[in-house]
């Protein structure tokens, strides 16, 4: 889906180029301000998401849908969707990036489009797994927007190598940034290569640092003593 949307970013670039340079820098702090907010809060709402996940569920398997349990505490109290909620709001906030609102508007619903079959297939099979407890739970808390006043604290222990799962999130936000940026003022604006680098050391410490943190997160996924740390961490 989002080579999908390359064309479209490629087209955005001009406008944004026009749009940027009407809002002044002001405006366009402003803008990149609430984009990283959407963008890092949807990742936030993925960590957390999976955090507390019982082993089994909240996975990114792709060959066979599983449920061990059903999730209905934590993040999963106010919202049954949270994993594909902060997905969503990733995506947007990466798009905002550029200030083109049809490049938003085009993002948004292609995602929306995208996860509304997901999200039938997943609430089919739980309505089969789980017959009493799913449409229960269903009833109460809904699909993609949240309602904070149903939550209830999360009852599973703290996943580390859950969490670190998210880091693939981080670099892809840590690496788009910045990446947009480049091309529309070096590939769009004609800025050189080396101009950039020299005058967006902010976009390229984003960049260092996620990828110092991915690299950590796939170290601390393959260490034994992280299950002792959940384990100790359950206690």
């Amino acid at each position: 889906m989002p080579f999908a949307l390359v064309p479209a970013v490629f087209l955005a670039l001009p406008e944004s180029s026009r749009v940027t340079a009407e809002l002044g820098d002001s405006g366009r702090v402003i803008v990149r301000s609430l984009a990283f907010t959407l963008a890092f809060a949807g990742l936030l709402i993925r960590c957390a998401a999976v955090a507390y996940a019982p082993d089994g569920t909240s996975s990114r398997d792709t060959r066979a849908l599983r449920a061990p349990s059903l999730n209905t505490t934590g993040m999963y109290s106010i919202v049954r969707h949270p994993l594909y909620l902060g997905a969503g709001l990733m995506w947007i906030g990466v798009a905002l990036s550029l200030g083109v609102w049809w490049l938003v508007a085009i993002v948004a619903l292609a995602y929306a489009i995208y996860v509304e079959r997901l999200m039938a297939v997943e609430e089919a099979f739980l309505t089969q797994t789980f017959p009493v407890e799913f449409p229960r739970w269903a009833s109460r808390t809904r699909a993609i927007v949240p309602r904070p006043s149903d939550w209830i604290p999360a009852t599973g222990s703290f996943q580390i190598k859950r969490v670190s799962s998210e880091h693939n999130g981080l670099l892809t936000l840590g690496i788009a940034f910045p990446l947009l940026q480049y091309l529309r003022l070096v590939w769009q604006e004609g800025m050189s290569s080396r101009e950039w680098y020299a005058t967006h050391h902010r976009s390229m410490l984003l960049l260092e640092i996620t990828v110092l943190i991915s690299l950590v997160s796939i170290v601390v996924r393959h260490l034994p003593w992280s299950e002792l740390l959940e384990s100790n961490a359950a206690g």
